[in-house]
């Protein structure tokens, strides 16, 4: 973990000063990563999560609250360390079990459970000698293990084995008659005639309950996904971070693009960027659409291997929601839409400034106390005022010709709908205008209460048409703060004229070694 000396910002400014300098010098700015103990690369001070799990304990009055982490985490694949528990910790080590209650006192005791140095390592050799496992190249190296280096760390004074936990439960709950933990947000899938399957948390509650006799169970991750929509300032210097580095993809993806460049390629090169600026992993798979592939969702099209693998041709716009790098485990989401050749056709130009109208519109009603569905119906607003509310009507168009546009004026306007219980993956509910960005590029869809200094969420208003196959989305990410809002995207060109006068700089790619494209 990081020691607490500089505040975000602070350290943010210091990186970018040493290169500006090394730079104007003359010399090569190349970072060279530190050597990392457990967590110091990510992580936040641990008073930070301490200060987050002292409001959980006191939100859930006398219960406990016995939290696991994930127990198989492959960050390069996609799989992460458990947000909920990753925001209340700042553990990433896989098998943690983090347990929180009151002792007779009334002060709170805290007890994390980790893995031995030896215990779940690969054993890469297929051999029964348990030596192997001791092996040198066999250790690893980056988890925390009981003792008082993990302690210092985490900030959590008792650090036990996880072998030790079912023993030790029963003392820590104490009087404690409820106990919190995460449950899964949605069940698992089950093939017709059969039961679908119990996810880990629904096994992981299912065991404590053999071993806590008489104790009830109750959900606390609502009351950490409340916590987590309000960012503090190492989370806002994250996501700004992030924000950034995802546009400069963002900006060279426009200074590259040209007719015969694949979408796939446009999406590589965006994410040399990100690295090379030093984040290590992308929010979500490529969102890079050219041409009419663009008049589909990205959630269908993703079932595909090649999902994103197109050639770009002249007189095409190019649909780009892949501003997503990753800083400090905290997430971004961007959109931007733009001609392949640099130059909008008169009916882009006109369908582009609509939406982007309707962005301002948005982006005009972000303050502290408004609420998100006046922010919606302000985009839908500007849709009505243009005309596009008959685009909507499918029963008169049909399947085949109806509009996308979102927020839709039909519903936010004319039926004064309220908010909806939006999934993808059931494919229910109205698509808004966006949703909190965090540790999850899609943290939460929560706007049941006003907004408030420190929210950080996307303002992303679209329209998708079917006949021209013209699809635009203008995305920014945007900090509440005490004053109105901030763009923390903003560096990613939006009008019609910074585009085009940015595409106007073609040149062949990072460092100039960028091949031609094909025609």
């Amino acid at each position: 973990m990081r020691p607490p000396l500089d505040p975000p910002s602070r350290r943010v400014q210091s990186r970018g000063r040493i290169a500006a300098r090394a730079a104007a010098a003359g010399f090569v700015f190349v970072s060279i990563a530190q050597p990392a103990g457990a967590q110091k690369d990510v992580s936040f001070p641990p008073e930070v999560y301490a200060g987050r799990r002292a409001r959980v304990l006191d939100a859930v009055g006398g219960a406990a609250v016995v939290l696991a982490g994930r127990y198989l985490i492959r960050a390069d694949e996609g799989t992460r360390q458990d947000p909920d528990f990753w925001y209340l910790t700042g553990v990433e080590s896989p098998y943690a079990i983090l347990v929180m209650a009151r002792g007779r006192d009334g002060k709170p005791v805290e007890t994390l459970f980790v893995p031995d140095q030896y215990q779940f390592t690969g054993a890469q050799y297929p051999i029964d000698d348990a030596r192997f496992r001791r092996a040198a190249w066999n250790i690893a190296g980056s988890r925390l293990y009981p003792g008082e280096e993990a302690v210092r760390r985490t900030g959590i004074a008792n650090v036990r084995r996880l072998d030790e936990f079912i023993e030790r439960l029963p003392g820590l709950i104490g009087a404690a008659r409820r106990v919190h933990v995460l449950r899964d947000a949605s069940s698992l899938y089950g093939p017709p005639g059969m039961s679908p399957p119990l996810t880990i948390g629904q096994q992981f509650e299912a065991a404590l309950a053999k071993h806590t006799p008489g104790i009830t169970f109750a959900d606390v991750r609502g009351v950490v996904r409340r916590m987590r929509l309000v960012k503090d300032e190492w989370e806002i210097a994250a996501l700004r971070r992030a924000a950034q580095i995802s546009a400069d993809g963002l900006i060279e993806a426009m200074r590259a693009a040209r007719p015969g460049m694949n979408d796939l390629e446009m999406a590589g090169l965006m994410e040399y960027v990100w690295k090379k600026e030093g984040s290590p992993h992308a929010s979500f798979g490529p969102i890079v659409m050219s041409g009419d592939a663009g008049v589909s969702l990205y959630t269908i099209r993703a079932e595909r291997y090649h999902s994103t693998d197109r050639v770009m041709q002249a007189g095409e716009l190019v649909f780009v929601d892949y501003g997503a790098a990753e800083f400090d485990t905290y997430a971004s989401d961007l959109c931007r839409t733009f001609p392949v050749t640099g130059r909008f056709t008169d009916e882009q130009r006109k369908w582009y400034e609509i939406v982007l109208e309707a962005q301002e519109a948005a982006l005009r009603a972000v303050r502290p106390g408004v609420m998100m569905i006046d922010v919606i119906r302000a985009a839908a607003q500007v849709f009505r005022d243009h005309g596009l509310e008959p685009n909507e009507d499918i029963a008169k168009l049909g399947e085949a010709h109806v509009w996308g546009i979102m927020p839709s004026p039909t519903y936010w306007l004319a039926r004064r709908g309220g908010l909806t219980d939006y999934s993808g993956a059931r494919g229910t509910g109205v698509r808004d205008l966006g949703h909190h960005v965090g540790l999850e590029a899609l943290d939460s869809r929560d706007y049941t209460q006003p907004l408030q200094p420190g929210m950080v969420f996307t303002i992303e208003p679209k329209l998708y048409i079917p006949d021209p196959g013209i699809a635009i989305m203008i995305e920014d990410m945007v900090l509440v703060t005490a004053q109105g809002h901030e763009n923390l995207s903003a560096r990613a060109p939006r009008t019609v004229a910074d585009i085009e006068a940015l595409m106007a700089q073609r040149r062949s790619g990072p460092g100039g070694s960028y091949p031609e494209n094909r025609e």
